[in-house]
């Protein structure tokens, strides 16, 4: 028996070492398949990116410059009417309480992103990005660059090449993961990509931009350069339409000029190109479906108004790090504004305030309200006037800066009745004026529009005064355009 188990125990011996050499020989197939699939990934990106700088060294074509397309054809009001004193006319049927209330919203907790992963201080480059603070891999892109006045194609391609020959790789890895770390939308992932750009390449404007322009491409993006005699500019197309910001036709698409902060001086000539980099086909798309998880700084307001010969006031927390975040945000398609949302803040201390105001009225009662609330609560101004531009505006934008005007009146309103009341609003886009309708579950007089066979009742909250139902005179016969959301 001892020889027996002896010889069993040779033979088993025997079968592993044979095993785990065969083990050794594949897990060594498979590392050396796996160096050659990497090397010619490798030698599949450097053929695309020698192509691709060989083309940039073709003539580049001068494009005309468009001026931005304005938002609305006419300039807005500057002083706006106050309704008659006249009692709203009695709705055909009686108007019932409102029974049930949407669930109040839950109480805010403090959001700080997830500390970034930690690594080795030499290899990681720690910067500010708004109020947190990002880290990517520290890696030197400069050498043999010159982007210095007066730029060329030539320049431009020799750029791209240094940047290619660039360790960019795990620099474009940390940058995805930072964006969803943040969750970023496209814009606050460019303005990303450009701050990184800036913080490696520190004091080069021109040589900055340039990487952002390259990263964009490595990461999808369909971004393109444009040259002055001494200045660079980026462009991308977008999905959605951006107002006041010059663009130039490619293509038959829309190239945007972005502009981080800064006012963009586009006199003279601008070179570009037609061709695309091979797999960057992705347009910016603007939609504010969340807003980015950045630490907040929760600043206060007091919101005072009358209604029906009361008094009230309301205490507001809102977010200003997100208004921050926003001042310079490319204004876009107002749909995309009525969608957004607001700060935990803000949601909870309107929503909660107005909340106990609003129980236990008519859903006619409670719109008056609503609208009384915006009407008279928040200092009526232009963009013109107050910014020098148009600027749309979130609901923490509206409520931390001194004035609003139509459109941002429309966008808090619209928020108010969806999550305060559950009803159904449209926005009304006027030539040179924005409102609302609301769709009321009962019948209420007054002016209306149609919506796919609905009515809603015109609430105008920038109206001074007016009840649901009473349209500003210049607009009586005036057939405005109808905003779904």
């Amino acid at each position: 028996m001892p020889k027996m188990f002896k010889f069993f125990s040779l033979i088993l011996a025997l079968m592993l070492c044979f095993s785990a050499k065969l083990k050794a020989q594949d897990e060594s197939e498979y590392q050396k398949w796996l160096q050659k699939e990497e090397n010619e990934y490798q030698q599949f990106l450097q053929k695309e990116d020698r192509e691709f700088a060989d083309f940039l060294k073709q003539e580049w074509e001068a494009f005309h410059t468009n001026r931005g397309v304005k938002a609305f054809p006419r300039p807005k009001p500057v002083h706006i009417p106050e309704a008659p004193k006249k009692p709203q006319p009695k709705p055909p049927v009686p108007l019932k309480t409102i029974e049930k209330l949407p669930p109040p919203p839950p109480a805010p907790r403090p959001v700080k992103p997830k500390p970034a992963p930690a690594a080795p201080q030499p290899t990681m480059l720690p910067f500010a990005f708004y109020s947190e603070t990002v880290h990517v891999p520290k890696i030197t892109v400069a050498a043999g660059l010159d982007l210095n006045p007066p730029i060329t194609n030539i320049k431009l391609s020799n750029a791209w090449k240094v940047f290619a020959s660039s360790d960019q790789s795990k620099l474009i890895e940390q940058l995805k993961k930072e964006r969803n770390r943040l969750a970023l939308n496209d814009w606050g992932f460019v303005r990303l990509v450009h701050q990184t750009a800036r913080q490696l390449l520190p004091g080069q404007a021109n040589a900055s931009l340039a990487f952002t322009w390259f990263l964009l491409n490595k990461m999808g993006y369909d971004a393109k350069v444009a040259f002055r005699n001494d200045r660079l500019f980026l462009l991308m197309p977008s999905k959605n339409t951006i107002y006041e910001q010059p663009f130039v036709v490619i293509n038959q698409h829309k190239y945007y000029f972005i502009a981080f902060s800064e006012k963009l001086n586009l006199s003279g000539k601008i070179f570009t190109y037609r061709k695309t980099y091979p797999g960057a086909q992705e347009a910016l798309l603007l939609s504010i479906g969340r807003l980015p998880r950045l630490p907040q700084t929760v600043k206060k307001r007091v919101v005072r108004f009358t209604y029906a010969g009361k008094n009230y006031t309301i205490p507001i927390e809102y977010d200003a790090e997100q208004v921050r975040f926003f001042k310079d945000y490319p204004q876009t398609e107002l749909k995309l504004y009525f969608q957004a949302p607001a700060s935990s803040y803000l949601n909870y201390s309107l929503l909660t305030s107005l909340r106990a105001l609003v129980k236990g009225k008519t859903e006619l009662d409670a719109v008056n309200l609503l609208l009384r609330f915006v009407q008279k609560g928040f200092a009526y101004k232009t963009d013109d006037e107050q910014f020098g531009r148009e600027k749309y505006m979130l609901p923490d934008e509206t409520v931390s800066y001194p004035a609003c005007d139509c459109e941002d009146r429309a966008v808090l309103f619209s928020y108010l009745v969806r999550h305060l009341l559950g009803l159904e609003v449209v926005g009304l886009d006027y030539p040179n004026h924005i409102s609302t309708a609301v769709r009321f579950h009962a019948p209420v007089p007054g002016q209306s529009v149609k919506v796919n066979g609905r009515r809603f009742v015109i609430c105008d909250p920038t109206y001074m005064n007016a009840n649901a139902g009473m349209e500003m005179p210049e607009f009586e016969h005036v057939q405005p355009k109808i905003i779904v959301f």
